[in-house]
């Protein structure tokens, strides 16, 4: 059985949809990459599922303007104090604090797969489990949410399989460098993340 992931995006400050029809589009199942670019071609990624992507896009960029979320400098380290822990700190920096934030929102890119367009949403939850894991054996770049995610048992092949044809070549380049080219086969074994890429 495939899951197709046909990606789509970006989706960044400036070009999120403003009409109600392109927005509902957005009101759907999928699974995401959230990207951010950095300096000397540092990458920062997560991988997600939401239910409704358009809302989830929405709790990331609220979370970096309410200053909820450790900000990064332009060169992707953290901001030591930025920290949720140091909340009085942050807002008796805002000056400092503000001016991160918007640098941060404007940096991110999300990419996204609905399930509509290629797969049932009972396998979301095994999409994103075994996108991290490919993540986590391939990538060069930095993955914000690397957690042990099972993704149960089944008792027939899968394969996850990725279209870009919707994606410019730069997103398919970033995209590939966070979760590789080859279809994803279940269950994994050792040889199928070694030739990840």
């Amino acid at each position: 059985m495939d899951l197709n992931l046909f990606w789509r995006g970006p989706l960044r400050s400036g070009n999120f949809p403003t009409d109600p029809e392109s927005i509902e589009n957005l009101n759907q199942v999928g699974i995401y990459l959230r990207i951010k670019l950095y300096k000397n071609s540092r990458t920062v990624a997560y991988i997600g599922q939401s239910r409704t992507l358009i809302s989830r896009f929405d709790q990331h960029l609220t979370r970096l303007l309410s200053l909820r979320q450790p900000l990064r400098d332009s060169n992707g380290l953290v901001v030591e104090h930025c920290y949720i822990e140091n909340r009085l700190f942050v807002l008796n920096g805002i000056a400092e604090m503000a001016p991160l934030a918007i640098e941060e929102i404007l940096r991110t890119e999300f990419y996204f797969a609905l399930a509509q367009d290629g797969f049932d949403i009972s396998y979301l939850t095994l999409i994103e489990a075994m996108l991290k894991k490919r993540a986590e054996n391939i990538t060069r770049h930095q993955l914000d949410n690397i957690q042990n995610i099972n993704p149960g048992e089944f008792d027939h092949e899968i394969s996850i399989v990725s279209d870009f044809s919707n994606v410019d070549v730069r997103g398919v380049e970033l995209i590939k460098g966070i979760i590789g080219n080859t279809p994803i086969k279940i269950p994994m074994t050792q040889e199928d993340l070694m030739h990840a890429g």
